[in-house]
């Protein structure tokens, strides 16, 4: 959560399907738009002490000049009256009264002329304060927005960690989910084939993998491999984005995977059962003997409604016969009979 509030309604379960923008939580917002309505109050406020300001400073700026023809004419006056005193027609008073009158006048033409002066220094000031003011009901109802926590990507929901009336904080987990586009698959690659798949990585040949959920196809790609290997693996961990069949998936369930490898050429499909140990098969030569053959364990293919090895060997020949059979004394001139296969 990114404000503390009550919860008012969760619009999702555990496994929902959303897309980029669909509403997840409502939080309480009375809070929120109190506090909006308020940061709209001071925006108003900033907005009119500009407007004050503007309007005296016109006005200021009309009433200079009259403010001082009349001080002439104040100052004229004193100088009359000057004349008149020392010819003794004019009071000591009425002297007094225009010099004081004069003086006031000169302390309002200083008011106005500072206040002319000042103004850009406070419309900078007022400026400011609304700026601030701005910012904050930019922020006020940002905190509204977050109110209603919508889906930032296309995903599904893996947990719900809230319900209606529970107190949030911030912080506060509401649920999880993952992005459609970001799911992985996380294989064991068996360590025979790791040369020809970081080979395949470099020369940046995409790889394949495909599997099924229920029946349902799940597809990705091969994007790297791990950078360590686990004691007692036997190979080397890969990941895999998913292009297709997100829905079908839940985060942890393990599923078999084909991984399509790089075409290769001279290779032989074999079933599992003429390979001994890891990288041996048997010929039967024309004396219906045994011998042993030292291949190069490519790949494993579907074929025929059958998982079988792909295996690759310079002695390998044309319409050589491939014992076919698990036989567990099977050593070199080992004599056997050939029968035919189903």
């Amino acid at each position: 959560a990114a404000l503390p509030a009550d919860v008012k309604r969760v619009r999702v379960i555990e496994g929902s399907q959303v897309n980029s923008g669909d509403l997840l939580v409502e939080l309480d917002d009375r809070d929120a738009r109190l506090d909006l309505a308020q940061r709209e109050a001071d925006v108003a406020k900033a907005q009119a002490a500009i407007a004050v300001q503007e309007s005296r400073h016109k006005a200021d700026l009309e009433t200079l000049p009259n403010e001082r023809r009349l001080y002439n004419l104040v100052q004229a006056e004193v100088k009359r009256l000057v004349d008149l005193k020392k010819k003794q027609v004019s009071s000591q008073s009425a002297l007094d009264t225009a010099r004081q009158n004069a003086a006031r006048q000169s302390i309002s033409i200083s008011r106005i002329e500072e206040s002319i002066r000042t103004h850009d220094s406070k419309m900078l000031e007022l400026q400011a304060a609304l700026e601030r003011a701005q910012a904050a009901l930019a922020k006020s109802r940002l905190q509204l927005e977050r109110t209603r926590v919508k889906a930032p990507f296309a995903g599904r929901v893996v947990k719900v960690l809230v319900a209606q009336g529970h107190r949030v904080s911030v912080g506060t987990r509401l649920l999880e989910m993952f992005e459609n586009t970001s799911l992985m698959f996380r294989a064991m690659l068996p360590s025979i084939y790791v040369p020809q798949v970081r080979k395949a990585l470099a020369e940046g040949k995409p790889l394949s993998v495909a599997g099924k959920v229920d029946g349902n196809e799940v597809t990705g790609h091969l994007i790297s491999l791990g950078a360590e290997v686990r004691q007692g693996s036997g190979g080397v961990e890969a990941l895999f984005l998913i292009d297709s069949g997100w829905g079908w998936l839940q985060k942890g369930r393990v599923m078999q995977l084909r991984l399509t490898l790089p075409n290769q050429s001279n290779v032989i499909p074999v079933p599992f059962e003429a390979l001994y140990g890891s990288d041996k098969v048997y010929v039967i030569d024309d004396e219906q003997r045994l011998r042993p053959v030292i291949v190069e364990r490519v790949g494993e293919t579907w074929l025929n409604g059958k998982n079988q090895v792909l295996i690759r060997s310079p002695e390998l020949k044309a319409h050589q016969q491939l014992l076919i059979t698990q036989l567990p004394n099977a050593v070199e001139s080992l004599l056997v009979e050939v029968v035919p296969g189903d």
